[in-house]
């Protein structure tokens, strides 16, 4: 019974040991006719969506504050200017705007998505999450926070 122990241990735990790849998406995932709100200023978002990065955030997020400064960055970044859209997500606007006046604003389209469903289509776990969308379809997803590495694999292998 002692040698059977590892085995039986491999039958029964196996099958919930699975490799999730948090960075690609396993389906072509479209977003379209997507309704967002200025944080700043309630207006209507008009986005071209030949290429767009969106984040998901919220003020509560630690994570968000962590990559936030990379995404100012990313933003300021010549050929990806009015690209970068971060969308509050399932929060206050009070605390998102607190947050922005801490942390700063940069070159960045800050908005919200009121009834979720933009991020219910595109299909959104938690946050942070950034997408990356190429003619209003979802082409690669990184689900945490941004990093250095992250950020050159935008840059280069995008627009």
């Amino acid at each position: 019974m002692k040698n059977k122990l590892p085995i039986l241990f491999l039958l029964i735990f196996l099958p919930f040991c699975t490799t999730i790849d948090n960075n690609s998406t396993s389906d072509n995932i479209r977003i379209s006719n997507f309704n967002l709100v200025s944080l700043i200023n309630e207006e209507s978002i008009k986005v071209d969506d030949t290429f767009i990065i969106i984040n998901y955030w919220a003020s509560w997020c630690l994570e968000c504050i962590e990559e936030h400064d990379l995404l100012i960055t990313l933003a300021e970044t010549n050929n990806l200017k009015d690209s970068v859209i971060m969308v509050s997500f399932q929060d206050n606007i009070q605390n998102s705007i607190e947050f922005l006046n801490n942390y700063g604003y940069g070159e960045i389209i800050y908005a919200v998505d009121e009834s979720s469903k933009l991020a219910i289509e595109s299909g959104v776990f938690g946050v942070p999450e950034t997408h990356i969308v190429v003619n209003g379809e979802i082409v690669k997803k990184y689900i945490g926070p941004l990093n250095l590495s992250n950020i050159e694999e935008i840059i280069n292998n995008y627009p």
